[in-house]
């Protein structure tokens, strides 16, 4: 992962290993070669820590679920770092570079 560094200190204790944890496995998976490489960023606006190694899903639904269970079980494993998380959201990337789908970590907000 790389980072753009400024004063804000980054939430990211875990959270791609929560988030590579939660994601399918092979024998579930349908079709391996259908399967769509999906990146989980994060950024606040400013800094952009860069998911390097992503996740595998069947479709663009599938990183969706992967990401929501990744983010609620990183603030269940640590809520009193919510503060922390305000601004900062999960960014899904293709495997083109394009975001597609956004997900905020601070708990006040709806998913």
């Amino acid at each position: 992962m790389s980072s753009i560094s400024n004063s804000k200190p980054a939430p990211t204790e875990g959270l791609i290993d929560v988030a590579l944890s939660v994601s399918s496995s092979p024998a579930s998976a349908p079709d391996p070669s259908a399967l769509v490489r999906y990146y989980f960023n994060l950024t606040d606006g400013e800094t952009v820590i860069r998911d390097e190694a992503g996740v595998e899903a069947s479709s663009l639904q599938a990183a969706v679920i992967s990401a929501i269970e990744a983010v609620e079980e990183l603030r269940a494993q640590d809520a009193s770092n919510s503060d922390e998380w305000q601004g900062w959201k999960l960014e899904i990337v293709d495997a083109a570079g394009r975001a597609v789908q956004s997900i905020p970590l601070d708990s006040s907000a709806s998913h």
